[in-house]
């Protein structure tokens, strides 16, 4: 008769849930998604460098609008008339006072260079949380894979001992018993293959979050759920917060102030002078002006740059969205189709496999399909929970793509957007 043990195992596994795979082991704390975010963002680099572009923000606003620094002039000489002789100092202070406008200009300058350090910056801790997203769940879908193929050799290991004891009774072909060891011996590569996936996902997790984690990792996961549909026009919205648009409506904003600058620098410029003089014969002091005539130059050339980069600037902001709108789109596809791929599977195809290998092996137990039959049956229900394992990693990739446009705060699970 068949193995009754290796029949409890294969129905048990039939119902194994694929979403979740949870430990025995309760003394340690599970980690989920949210907390190892979090300890990526405390942890990594990238934090860090965020902060010192914060401060490059407050550098740049710190230094701007100031007047230039003034001349202080000192003189000291000695003269001699028909046989006398004295001492003849000269002191002067010298200001130059811009034409009103220049100092607003300058400090609108400083504003969007200042908006420029902190979009980049916004940049590296979206970068860092999509990747520590996207890394937590190819480790959750790599775990998931193993125990999917863990139990595959185990099934296929008992099925090769059942059917080498059938064989050797004379109940079963000696091709059944080379069928079955085949069998079982490319279960046994398939897991040695989705073994390494693992330990190469695992890595790249603890690498991301810096700070050491637990030598065993007790993952927790949501159970699977069918992802919400994403209208364009929702996801298109919130590019306004793309810190790479940002970055470049910033520099394309610096450019226009820049122009301003130029522009205003056509003015006159005023220098004040404050000055005091002890001569040989008289001791002078008094107030004097003087005026830069924008006459020859005018500034012409550094106006004509500005507008340049101005129209540069702009002409990169408008590509830069029309990139980024066309890209959601292609995304948005991308993520309608995983969900839905995913959908099938969890919800018609996988149940269906269940069901029919669960039907075959009760045959095969009673005599009344072949092996062959069996193996079949196992193998389209493994297929399929591989298949819907890259159909999740694959709706997780192309959620992460979002993310790195919309923000990492987009769930497709959620109803607010």
């Amino acid at each position: 008769m068949f193995n009754s043990s290796f029949l409890r195992r294969g129905i048990g596994v039939c119902f194994f849930p694929i979403a979740l795979f949870p430990p025995i082991a309760r003394a340690q704390e599970s980690l989920d998604v949210e907390r190892y975010v979090e300890i990526v963002r405390r942890s990594h680099p990238a934090g860090r460098q965020a902060k010192a572009h914060e401060a490059a923000a407050l550098a740049e606003r710190r230094g701007a609008g100031l007047f230039s620094d003034p001349i202080i002039e000192y003189s000291h000489s000695r003269a001699s008339i028909e046989g006398l002789r004295a001492t003849e100092r000269g002191f002067a202070v010298t200001q130059v006072l811009p034409w009103p406008g220049w100092r607003s200009a300058e400090v609108r300058v400083s504003e969007k260079a200042g908006d420029g350090w902190r979009a980049a910056g916004q940049a590296l801790l979206w970068d860092v949380e999509v990747e520590a997203r996207h890394a937590f769940s190819r480790l959750v879908e790599s775990y998931a894979l193993v125990e999917i193929e863990r139990s595959a050799e185990a099934d296929a290991r008992s099925l090769r001992d059942v059917v080498g004891r059938r064989v050797d009774l004379g109940e079963s072909r000696e091709s059944d018993r080379l069928r079955a060891n085949v069998q079982w011996m490319r279960q046994q590569t398939a897991l040695d293959a989705a073994e390494r996936e693992a330990t190469s996902a695992e890595r790249i997790v603890r690498a991301l979050a810096v700070a050491p984690l637990p030598e065993s990792l007790i993952l927790r996961s949501e159970a699977w759920t069918p992802p919400l549909l994403t209208e364009s026009l929702t996801l298109k919205a919130r590019l306004d917060r793309n810190p790479g648009l940002r970055s470049a409506q910033a520099d394309a904003q610096r450019e226009e102030a820049l122009l301003s600058l130029a522009l205003a620098r056509r003015r006159p410029e005023l220098e004040l002078s404050l000055f005091r003089g002890q001569e040989f014969d008289k001791t002078s002091t008094g107030l004097s002006f003087g005026l830069r005539v924008p006459l020859w130059n005018a500034n012409r050339g550094e106006i004509a740059r500005a507008e340049a980069a101005a129209a540069v600037s702009n002409a990169i902001v408008a590509r830069t969205r029309v990139e980024m709108e066309t890209m959601l789109d292609a995304l948005g596809k991308d993520l309608d189709v995983a969900g839905r791929q995913a959908r099938t599977l969890y919800n018609d195809i996988l149940p269906a496999a269940t069901a029919s290998l669960k039907l075959v092996r009760f045959s095969y137990e009673e005599g009344e399909t072949s092996l062959l039959d069996l193996l079949d049956a196992q193998r389209t229900w493994r297929d399929t929970q591989r298949e819907a394992i890259q159909a999740r990693l694959s709706l997780a990739r192309a959620v992460a793509e979002i993310q790195r446009l919309v923000g990492p705060d987009f769930n497709p699970w959620s109803v607010k957007r």
